[in-house]
């Protein structure tokens, strides 16, 4: 077969045309000039970057009759053969099928032997990490005392594989991976010299899916050319690389913005049916959204190695339609999703739901409506529960002791009126007028000044005892304030605040009043439906229910009762 791929046919023949790794063929010839070759080279990196290519360069350089020159002719017998991988003197092994110490042995073997042709006799061992322990000890008496005339250029992808004595024996030169616009500008190079007619973008996006590869780059362009001819639309790219050109991720990025559902539904249906991978969609569009939040900070194209000046202007002003606050939690949701969609069995489903998820998000000036709304419930919370008349209105209020006698509350403690000595023990100025009640409401005004909640529960108890050191207070049985305050939290915030009000150490205690009624009264009793319907009654007319309504325009949708509030006989 005449037909020579790309990748082999764009191989570089000079280090002038060696693309992306002006580091090593600057060190290389600066080494040739002033005759400071080493003898064992080791050079590492990704595939595709260009190891072998500098290593027949190399040996071109070392080998030309007009050398050794950091610029090879490739016009003499040693360039040309070399270039042909036929010169006698030049060895390239494969290190994956010369594994053995057997294989290292027959090395040394040649070895010994002078050039029979060239100035040097070189030996390329690609991926010789793959060589064993044993095939490594056995050749580092020859690595690191070889013969003049030898010397040894490793190249490998994994160093980590590689015997730390061997890696010291050898001059080490790291390959990095290429910049997708290098790439980009090369691959335009090739195009137009084989009269390739392809976008600039569908250009962008073979360089950037080679991921520094330039070697794959070429391959890709070469099964363009083979799919479409020599005229590749940007659909035959996406189709061959089963990928999702920029315009789908900006179109469903637009979607999930404007909240169209069905927009971005229709974007999961697409990339299904196109057979596009959906692991590679969703790397994109989690990159696409990273894109937008960088945008949204600096346009800088250092910011942006793998896109073209006009991708980063779109890029910035679709990012005006968002703030910094959304397209981070945008990224959060896309992050937090992805484990879920690559062990989901049915992914579709899983991705649909990450962007309607997205979709319906609330913008985050919407969350600060939402904020400044809390805020404003909050005030009127603590002007409803500070004024005097707010516990005639509370829910539960009749739990609370109107007639004494007729359905007096009684708890194991007695209630026997305060002596004065004991009044006078809680010195403290919330307790400077002689009734028990008043001084506990005293108190209680003066917890609202910090807590209004906590105050607003304590507006539904009864003092029924102090002593230096104890206070002990009563709700009703089956309070919903009993409940809230009986809460790990609430105690310990009640305990020390009466602490800071009064000054010394007390210990509060939370009673149960139980309702006595005489028999009469017990045919009376409302069944357990007529209490439950009292009890969202009594809930509906809250004034601070009215309120959260008002202020954020919504409606009840269910009032949950629980079970220790229903009043049992």
């Amino acid at each position: 077969m005449s037909y020579l791929v790309l990748a082999r046919k764009w191989r570089p023949q000079r280090f002038e045309e060696v693309v992306g790794q002006q580091h090593i063929v600057q060190t290389l010839q600066n080494a040739i000039r002033s005759d400071r070759v080493a003898q064992a080279f080791l050079f590492t990196g990704p595939r595709g970057v260009g190891k072998t290519s500098v290593a027949r360069i190399l040996a071109k350089a070392l080998n030309c009759e007009n050398g050794p020159t950091p610029t090879p002719c490739n016009q003499c017998d040693a360039c040309k053969e070399i270039t042909k991988t036929i010169g006698p003197d030049v060895f390239e092994i494969d290190g994956a099928s010369n594994t053995g110490v057997d294989h290292v042995r027959n090395l040394q073997e040649t070895v010994k032997y002078l050039p029979q042709k060239y100035r040097y006799k070189i030996f390329i061992v690609d991926e010789v990490h793959m060589l064993s322990t044993p095939a490594f000890n056995a050749f580092l008496k020859t690595l690191e005392e070889p013969p003049a005339h030898v010397i040894f250029i490793f190249a490998t992808t994994e160093p980590h594989k590689i015997i730390d004595t061997v890696i010291d024996r050898c001059q080490r030169y790291d390959f990095k991976k290429i910049p997708s616009p290098v790439i980009h500008q090369h691959l335009q190079q090739i195009a137009q010299q084989e009269n390739i007619t392809i976008s600039s973008g569908s250009l962008q996006l073979i360089a950037r899916e080679a991921d520094g590869s330039l070697r794959d780059a070429q391959s890709m362009l070469d099964q363009m050319v083979t799919y479409a001819g020599k005229e590749v639309n940007d659909e035959d790219v996406a189709t061959i690389l089963g990928v999702v050109n920029s315009t789908i991720l900006f179109d469903i990025s637009s979607a999930i913005m404007r909240n169209d559902l069905e927009k971005c539904l229709e974007t999961v249906g697409t990339i299904f049916t196109r057979g596009i991978d959906f692991r590679q969609f969703y790397h994109g569009l989690l990159e696409h959204f990273r894109n937008l939040m960088v945008a949204k900070t600096s346009t800088a194209p250092r910011l942006f190695p793998d896109l073209t000046q006009n991708e980063i202007e779109q890029l910035a002003r679709q990012s005006e339609g968002l703030s910094l606050e959304n397209l981070q939690i945008f990224l959060k949701i896309l992050i937090e999703g992805e484990k879920y969609l690559y062990r989901a069995p049915l992914p579709r489903i899983v991705l649909e739901a990450i962007l309607i998820r997205m979709a319906t998000l609330p913008s985050s000036s919407s969350l600060k409506d939402i904020l400044n709304k809390l805020a404003s419930l909050q005030k009127k919370i603590t002007e409803i529960t500070s004024s005097p008349t707010v516990s005639a209105d509370l829910p539960f209020s009749s739990f609370q002791p109107k007639n004494k006698g007729k359905n007096d509350y009684s708890s194991e403690l007695t209630e026997p009126d305060l002596p004065a000595q004991e009044q006078d023990s809680l010195s403290a100025p919330f307790f400077q007028e002689g009734s028990r009640e008043v001084s506990w409401r005293s108190l209680i005004n003066g917890i609202r000044k910090k807590k209004p909640l906590l105050a607003s529960f304590l507006d539904h108890s009864q003092l029924l005892k102090k002593d230096e050191n104890t206070i002990d207070i009563g709700f009703p049985e089956g309070s919903l304030f009993l409940e809230s305050v009986q809460e790990s939290g609430k105690k310990r915030e009640l305990n020390k605040i009466c602490e800071e009000f009064l000054g010394k150490k007390v210990n509060i205690n939370i009673r149960v009043l139980k309702p006595h009624k005489r028999p009469e009264e017990q045919e009376l009793s409302l069944t357990t439906a007529e209490k439950i319907e009292k009890i969202r009654e009594e809930a509906r007319r809250h004034p601070l229910i009215k309120e959260a309504l008002n202020i954020f325009g919504g409606g009840i949708a269910e009032i949950k009762v629980i079970s220790s509030q229903i009043q049992t006989k």
